[in-house]
């Protein structure tokens, strides 16, 4: 005990304690207002001293306004019972003003707070200190706020004009202009929203630039709340910057707006944030559709469109996640605190009669017992989503350096953000054992026990799994074969169209060649008159050898041009589909010798190939079976592994993701070909997907070990 508490308890009339002991007293600078919350009166107060806001019943309120600073408990017991003509004692308003002493409600002064710090035991002042600290959590680090209440006030002053009716008009009028560019523009746009957002291409220059960026996007988001609570009369005392998971994030406090608004204004305030960032995608939109691509005003408005624009508004009016779009569901529902009305009635229906738990389920109308689940489990369902893909970047980023150990900084983040819910689950667990384990060991008799255990052991021991390889694959035909012009001709006739089915020797196209068909009819011509010839010489026994060897000539060169001349026909060499499109379009035409002329393919069997990582060949076989999955279509094919590449090959980029670091090394992948019938021809070449090839069934703990093993030959060896 330090000297200052001895005389504390020595001299009970100390200034210090006096101080710390006058009477509760509201915030001179309160405000207050009346609204309507679930259909019930409530008085909404602004306190500024410690900048919250708090909610009574009427009654409550009448009774919180007798507290003066001045009046004991007993006289305010007193004076609130002759008001209401009910007797309260003294003792039940202590315990009131006690409660409310709890939640920090009343008014102290800077001198009243260090006071009562030093009252407290070194234990609780750790404690507090340590709950109140900016810096001590990574997922949300805190920085110093500013009040930015007089440059809003200043602000206001000359731009209130934007909450008139014609700027009103003017805006969404520029909002349809920029929407129709954005649809027009889509298919670019789109697919750059996507890219702008994927940071497995970006360089850090990239990421500084766009945090640069985002930084003050977000500080004109905030403005945008402030300016239009401001502009409802409400006070702005703070607005601060924050880093949550090192991502920038700006605050601003507008709960006086909450008290002093009506339901119109509130919208407004909380719509005010994303119209300002679409004010601004209103004015690049046209500025990058009209200025001349590459150019710097060009690429920086579009910069801007990408990063104030869809993404923007979809994140922000979202109402699954506390953010703007939320408290105006709020507003609109007439339903305070959603998120927490909602999650704590299914968590606790679930608890009651899914654990049985004697725990209290709150009440909740039955008209509105179906919005609240629904509303619970997709908020979660998103909520953990975020969550999840917040980790799952970490682990990209490291992954493109590192991909060997970049497990490590994901699962370490993946902690960091869900330990708040891992410690919920634990105490949860240990609730349900508490509850449980009584009953549990009576259940548990020596018979059910081994029972159990047989059980786990056959889980653990029977092949029940087989090891798997998948990836993604594009269709290709099986055998397919390419129709070329053997002599050169104008095309007269084409007998098969794209799509049409054709058996092996049935002609396609026919072809015309003057020159040839001459020659040809002229070595014929020649030919039957050195046969009538040889004929004669036969006859009458003279010059029989030359007109014999004139006669073979002329049949090999009368064989041979007539070879020449059946190659003008055109035939299918195997039975298939035609692929070529727009065949007729050739004729008419001079093609020269070796000219692609048709496509045939035979689609009664495809073949997809696919690349496998090194780390997995093991699990490939030459017949192993396999399961098609093709986008677009809700059904499974059955396949085959046909043929396992020996060596090493370069994966298609389009198939397999490629990273853009240089510190990366990437596996050696090896191509698997696997062969898929297709009687009913729904299968189509180009069609892509994913493909599964199972390997041989192992057991749990054949999996377990498999898994280990590889790893220590990976990592460890």
């Amino acid at each position: 005990m330090n000297i200052t508490r001895a005389l504390n308890a020595a001299l009970p009339e100390i200034p210090a304690r006096a101080i710390a002991q006058h009477y509760p007293r509201l915030d001179p600078r309160f405000t207050f207002r009346e609204h309507l919350d679930d259909g019930e009166r409530v008085i909404r107060v602004y306190i500024p001293s410690v900048g919250a806001m708090y909610k009574f019943p009427p009654q409550n309120w009448a009774l919180v306004q007798l507290f003066d600073g001045k009046r004991t408990c007993e006289e305010v017991a007193a004076l609130y019972s002759q008001q209401t003509g009910i007797e309260y004692t003294a003792e039940a308003i202590r315990e009131f003003a006690d409660d409310l002493e709890a939640a920090e409600f009343w008014y102290k002064t800077s001198q009243e707070k260090n006071i009562m710090l030093m009252q407290k035991s070194s234990e609780e002042r750790r404690k507090l200190l340590k709950t109140k600290s900016r810096y001590g959590d990574f997922s949300e680090i805190l920085f110093p706020a500013v009040n930015p209440d007089r440059f809003l006030t200043w602000l206001n002053e000359y731009t209130s004009f934007i909450y008139t009716p014609w700027f009103t008009f003017v805006t969404l009028t520029a909002f349809a202009l920029s929407a129709g560019i954005t649809i027009t523009h889509w298919s670019e746009i789109g697919r750059d929203t996507l890219e702008f957002y994927n940071f497995s291409h970006k360089t850090w220059g990239d990421v500084a630039q766009l945090y640069f960026v985002a930084v003050w996007v977000l500080f004109l988001h905030e403005i945008g709340h402030g300016h239009a609570c401001k502009h409802y009369g409400a006070r702005v005392p703070a607005m601060g910057f924050a880093l949550i998971y090192l991502a920038p994030a700006f605050y601003t406090d507008t709960t006086e707006g909450e008290v002093k608004g009506t339901r119109y204004q509130r919208l407004v305030i909380s719509l005010a944030g994303v119209w300002a960032e679409l004010m601004v995608y209103a004015i690049v939109t046209p500025i990058w559709w009209g200025t001349p691509p590459d150019t710097p005003v060009h690429n920086a408005a579009y910069f801007l469109m990408l990063i104030t624009g869809i993404a923007a508004a979809l994140v922000n009016w979202n109402p699954l996640i506390k953010l703007d779009g939320y408290y105006m569901l709020c507003e609109i529902l007439g339903i305070v605190d959603l998120k927490e009305a909602s999650t704590a009635y299914v968590s606790g229906w679930v608890k009651r009669h899914i654990w049985g738990l004697p725990v209290e389920v709150p009440y909740v109308a039955k008209r509105r017992r179906f919005g609240y689940v629904a509303y619970a489990l997709l908020s979660g369902f998103y909520s953990y989503t975020v969550l999840y893909i917040v980790a799952r970047f970490v682990g990209n980023v490291f992954r493109n350096f590192n991909p060997e150990w970049s497990f490590v900084p994901e699962l370490a983040t993946a902690g960091l953000i869900f330990r708040s819910r891992i410690r919920l689950l634990v105490n949860f667990m240990k609730f349900v054992y508490l509850d449980k384990k009584d009953r549990a060991r009576a259940w548990f008799t020596p018979r059910r026990s081994l029972a159990i255990a047989a059980g786990l052991a056959g889980v653990l021991l029977l092949p029940l799994r087989r090891d798997s390889v998948a990836g993604r694959f594009i269709l290709e035909p099986s055998t397919r074969a390419v129709v070329r012009a053997v002599v050169p001709g104008i095309v007269t006739k084409v007998y098969a169209e794209e799509g049409k089915s054709v058996v092996t020797g049935e002609p396609l196209l026919r072809l015309r060649n003057l020159p040839l068909q001459t020659r040809l009819a002229h070595s014929e011509a020649d030919y039957t008159v050195a046969s009538g010839r040889a004929t004669s010489a036969t006859l009458h026994y003279g010059n029989f050898g030359p007109a014999v060897k004139e006669q073979e000539r002329l049949a090999r060169q009368t064989s041979e041009l007539s070879s020449e001349a059946a190659n003008l026909e055109l035939k299918s060499p195997i039975s298939g589909v035609v692929l070529t499109p727009r065949v007729n379009d050739r004729v008419g035409a001079y093609v020269t010798e070796g000219t692609e002329l048709a496509e045939v393919a035979d689609l009664g069997q495809l073949r997809a190939r696919i690349y496998v990582s090194e780390h997995d060949m093991y699990k490939l076989r030459v017949g192993s079976l396999a399961s098609l999955q093709v986008e677009g279509i809700f059904k499974n094919w059955n396949a085959q592994a046909l043929a396992i590449s020996p060596v090493s090959a370069q994966p298609d980029p389009g198939l397999t993701g490629q990273t853009q670091y240089k510190g990366m090394r990437p596996p050696n992948f090896y191509s698997a070909d696997l062969l898929v019938a297709n009687p009913d021809g729904k299968l189509k070449p180009g069609m892509s997907g994913t493909a599964r090839v199972y390997g041989q069934r192992r057991s749990l703990a054949g999996f377990i070990l498999q898994e280990v093993m590889n790893f220590v030959g990976r990592k460890m060896w």
